[in-house]
């Protein structure tokens, strides 16, 4: 009988090890493609999702939270081991209007915030209508304030989304996507339990995880390596080059890179979508007090405008082994509409002095710190406009480039979820075009937590 050719598979290279990447990695190198690299410009695997330390304690760059319904998240934290610790607390997220601090999901705060009783009905139907809604194709290409007009009407868009819009991307409602407003409302993360892991930073262990199970598969990771520049030849890329010289050719490349950071390494590809997106910046200031809190919250939307920070998060009302005994670690964020916003560039010590104020104007208290960790982010968040299309899965110029991201899977919540299954997607069509074996994204998506979870 004729002997079949063993077809080999091919070399890859991964642009960035964020948790797409990793994901994407991972996921090749566990269903036996052994020649698969990570280049990442940072010096640890995974991204936005990364973490400092301050006196032997972990703390997230930013606020982030596990969430039930996140099956992705949950099956890479039970791959590492951590999911048997998680704990589930439920949290209260404020809103800030006119110099008062309301608690929606509380009858008393409801009444007293500054809506039409009417606008309090339709925000409730309005969200019961949210929550059943499966598919937001139909809302695609469509703007929110046309959502939210129709399910909720006027006065509860202009009390209550149209400064979240403003706070996020810097955008009216009607400038903003509906699909992507409404499938945050289907998330409803202010209403339900959120994860945190006991005595530490649940973001630490998941992306020290994600590091051990590429070494265990074999992926090849270089760290502190940005890309600098990306050879082409005959409608495909065939070796990029990163700090320090080194050059990697590879049959596959995938990028999971930003989108402006792919257009300034590949300016002549032409792929629908991709050069069009733009993104947000972020500054994040973490800190620890010794002072209580007047009010016991996790979740502070500054829905006012008229403060410095757009949000305040208090991490140890999530995780209250956070920090250290009796102190309190808050997050103040601030979303801009770019890097390139004045604010951006601020000194540091006037930022925090505006973060100060902030915190005086609503709690009447004059902070005081004994720690603070900044970090700027200049490409944070893909905005989500009206005309928002996720890219395809490869490029229509170089026939050997594919994509993962966050920016590839909208309408969902751009989240450490979000970015682990659209590595695992990016990895399933390799794998699908060369016969391999499939199903990890699938399980992903369907993976069962409840045996599991405990709360």
């Amino acid at each position: 009988m004729p002997c079949r050719a063993v077809v080999k598979p091919p070399a890859v290279v991964v642009l960035g090890g964020g948790l797409s990447g990793a994901a994407a990695a991972w996921a090749l190198a566990a269903s036996g493609w052994p020649d698969v690299t990570v280049v990442e410009r940072g010096p640890t695997i995974g991204g936005l999702a990364g973490s400092f330390e301050v006196d032997g304690r972990f703390y997230p760059l930013g606020y982030h939270h596990i969430l039930r319904r996140d099956s992705t998240l949950l099956f890479f934290l039970d791959r590492v081991g951590a999911l048997p610790s998680v704990r589930w607390h439920r949290i209260r997220m404020l809103f800030e209007a006119g110099g008062r601090l309301y608690d929606l999901a509380h009858p008393v705060d409801l009444a007293r915030f500054p809506m039409a009783l009417a606008d309090k009905a339709r925000l409730a139907l309005l969200m019961v209508r949210a929550w059943r809604q499966g598919d937001w194709r139909s809302w695609q290409g469509r703007d929110a304030a046309s959502l939210l007009d129709a399910w909720g009407g006027p006065g509860v868009r202009e009390a209550l989304f149209e400064p979240l819009t403003r706070l996020k991307f810097d955008l009216p409602c009607r400038d903003v996507s509906a699909a992507w407003v409404g499938e945050r409302l289907r998330y409803r993360e202010g209403s339900l339990p959120l994860g945190y892991l006991p005595g530490t930073n649940w973001t630490t262990v998941l992306c020290q995880g994600m590091a051990r199970l590429l070494r265990e598969a074999g992926v090849r990771v270089f760290l502190d390596a940005a890309v600098e520049r990306v050879d082409t030849r005959d409608g495909r890329v065939v070796a990029v080059e990163a700090a320090g010289g080194r050059r990697l050719e590879a049959d596959v490349f995938v990028s999971t890179v930003p989108t402006p950071v792919y257009a300034r390494l590949l300016p002549d590809d032409h792929t629908a979508d991709v050069s069009r997106i733009r993104y947000t910046a972020l500054l994040s200031l973490v800190c620890a007090t010794a002072q209580p809190l007047p009010r016991d919250f996790y979740w502070l939307n500054l829905s006012s405008l008229s403060h410095t920070a757009g949000g305040l998060f208090v991490l140890s009302s999530l995780n209250p082994t956070i920090g250290a005994p009796g102190e309190t670690t808050l997050n103040f964020v601030t979303h801009l509409p770019g890097h390139h916003a004045p604010l951006f560039a601020l000194p540091e010590s006037e930022l925090m002095e505006r973060y100060r104020a902030d915190f005086r104007s609503l709690f009447g208290l004059d902070l005081a710190t004994s720690w603070v960790r900044l970090s700027r982010i200049p490409l944070y968040s893909p905005v989500f406009d009206r005309d928002y299309r996720n890219p395809p899965p490869r490029s229509t110029t170089y026939e050997n480039v594919h994509f993962a991201g966050t920016y590839r899977t909208y309408p969902s919540v751009a989240s450490t979820g979000t970015a682990l299954q659209s590595g695992l997607d990016c990895a399933e069509g390799l794998l699908a075009e060369r016969a391999g074996t499939r199903g990890l994204a699938a399980r992903a998506r369907a993976f069962d937590a409840g045996r599991a979870l405990r709360g």
